[in-house]
């Protein structure tokens, strides 16, 4: 038995569901949920995203077939932009990871990612909202072993410098740079590791979406057209 959520789910022949499941033993996980569209399935109602799930599947193979799935714990209560928050998480979780690999560290931060939106009224701050999706983003890209240095130059090793300016390259770091879009102070500020609604959040952004565009490739993410269409854009992707 594991413990997971459902990423995504779509219709498979006639009562059937294909179900893309996130676990911490195995990642990423696709299944085929036989008759689940069936008015006395069990699991009708059940598979649902942002429900923890007691999960089993078995098979061979990249598709496997879902035996169990029970409810852990209750649907975490998300609408409106931290529902749609929840959707772009699920999303580059999609993208990013692939099939079968160990996400004990992501999952983690996918938990706590998804508690700290659920904690959060539709008055509060934009900033707390950009700060939780920064921390899983920054999560993600360790996870893919792409994290980086804030404290040092990626080429020379050097400390970051307050008064200089500095680019951003994906997959490696800061680089010195005279007229370069970032300022020194910002960064150090951002590298301590306890990101909060005081560190320059216009900074992560656009450094989280320089080092996951990479990963997330040229197809615009579907979640984003929701925060433009609904609450304005909150994710970083293309």
């Amino acid at each position: 038995m594991e413990l997971g959520y459902v990423l995504h789910r779509w219709p498979f022949q006639e009562t059937s569901l294909i179900v893309e499941l996130f676990t911490a033993e195995n990642g990423r996980i696709r299944t085929v949920a036989k008759g689940a569209k069936r008015a006395k399935s069990p699991w009708r109602g059940i598979l649902q995203p942002f429900t923890l799930l007691e999960l089993e599947y078995r098979g061979r193979g990249e598709l496997q077939t879902l035996t169990r799935a029970e409810v852990s714990a209750p649907l975490l209560p998300l609408s409106g932009k931290m529902l749609f928050s929840g959707f772009y998480l699920n999303e580059l979780i999609q993208r990013c990871t692939g099939p079968m690999q160990p996400a004990d560290e992501l999952f983690s931060a996918y938990q706590a990612a998804l508690a700290e939106l659920s904690q959060l009224s539709q008055s509060a701050p934009s900033a707390a909202l950009e700060v939780a999706l920064r921390r899983f983003e920054w999560a993600l890209l360790e996870h893919l072993g792409h994290g980086f240095d804030w404290q040092a130059c990626a080429h020379t090793a050097e400390p970051i410098q307050a008064q200089q300016r500095y680019g951003f390259i994906a997959e490696s770091g800061f680089v010195q740079q005279a007229d370069g879009p970032y300022l020194g102070a910002d960064i150090i500020r951002c590298g301590d590791g306890y990101w909060d609604i005081e560190v320059p959040l216009s900074l992560l952004k656009a450094v989280m979406r320089q080092a996951l565009r990479p990963h997330l490739g040229a197809t615009p993410l579907k979640s984003r057209s929701l925060f433009s269409t609904g609450t304005g854009s909150i994710g970083t992707g293309q």
